[in-house]
């Protein structure tokens, strides 16, 4: 074989060892901007679903008296997640007892329970199936009680200022 024939073998070996480490940090790259990209997108799905149950209510159709007691006796068996603070209102915790506080609020057909102001840890709402969960045992101590249950107008929720570098208080917007 001549020179040339070497050169022309040389020349793509030699681009494949300079250009190599080049287009990999680039590919790389754009693969890691498009997996941030794919992440931010999912936890931004995430929050508007946990937002959006946090905010359902549910209005029990009797007068405040009366729901203390349904609320009360839904609690009963759950003091360790569910807490009646001494204001009156009720907290949920995932690691404080006011991690979560709901309150009981007059309406024209009885009375709803709503979330007032929720805490974040790790960046997101925790106390979601808390909730969840403490509203559907509303529902069956109401119907023990032989109380009806509706859903009630929903809540918005506004980000606090930040607690920590991660975290923040969210109030409802109302």
């Amino acid at each position: 074989m001549d020179a040339a024939a070497y050169l022309l073998l040389g020349l793509p070996i030699l681009a494949l060892i300079i250009g190599g480490p080049i287009l990999k940090s680039r590919l790389g790259r754009g693969a890691s901007e498009a997996g941030a990209r794919a992440g931010q997108k999912f936890a931004s799905d995430q929050l508007d679903a946990a937002l959006t149950e946090l905010g359902t209510t549910v209005v029990i159709q009797a007068a405040e008296p009366r729901a203390r007691e349904i609320v009360a006796s839904a609690m009963a068996t759950k003091e360790r997640e569910y807490v009646i603070r001494s204001d009156g209102a009720y907290g949920i915790r995932f690691v404080e007892p006011d991690d979560t506080v709901a309150r009981l609020v007059p309406v024209a057909d009885g009375t709803r329970m709503q979330i007032e102001t929720f805490r974040e840890y790790f960046g997101f709402p925790q106390t979601v199936q808390l909730w969840t969960d403490l509203r559907s045992r509303i529902a069956a101590a109401a119907e023990v009680r032989e109380v009806a249950v509706a859903p009630g107008e929903p809540v918005r929720y506004v980000r606090g200022e930040p607690l920590d570098d991660r975290n923040a208080r969210w109030v409802n917007e109302a």
